[in-house]
């Protein structure tokens, strides 16, 4: 997290905290995920966290625990800002990433533009393979599972 993000996490737990104790509803979390513009955590996620902070079950966190969650969301916030980059090379000029996909025919201009020759059978099986949902093409969550997976990211 950088000195900003810190001092605004501050700001918000201060402002939940008026009676200056050192900790805040664990319930109260995602109204601070939200002001600092942060995406919440799925319901699964989100559970597994509160067993993993809140193991005495006293429903509230510290400072230095909220600051390590919230770090967690901005890298995460961060990696999703660079497979998207990524995605968008793939992708250039479109305007809506969650609703693009990448085809054969955007792989084939990749392979093109580095000089390289793939066969289309190898680049129609790329994205077959890179595609669960059944799409006809790499969507978003596709093409950042794979990237996962990879270790790329």
């Amino acid at each position: 997290m950088t000195y900003e993000q810190r001092e605004e996490l501050r700001e918000v737990f201060d402002t939940i905290d008026q009676t200056g104790r050192g900790y805040i509803p664990i319930s109260r979390v995602s109204n601070v995920l939200q002001a600092l513009g942060l995406e919440q955590p799925s319901p699964e996620d989100w559970e597994q966290w509160c067993a993993r902070v809140d193991f005495d079950n006293t429903g509230r966190i510290g400072y230095e625990t909220l600051e390590e969650f919230v770090s967690l969301r901005y890298d995460e916030m961060d990696q999703k800002n660079e497979l998207v980059a990524a995605f968008m090379l793939f992708k250039p000029g479109v305007t809506d990433v969650e609703k693009a996909k990448i085809t054969t025919d955007d792989l084939r201009r990749i392979a093109a533009h580095t000089g390289e020759h793939i066969p289309d059978e190898e680049l129609e099986e790329m994205v077959r393979i890179a595609d669960l949902d059944g799409t006809e093409g790499v969507g978003l969550d596709d093409f950042m599972r794979i990237m996962r997976k990879t270790g790329l990211f």
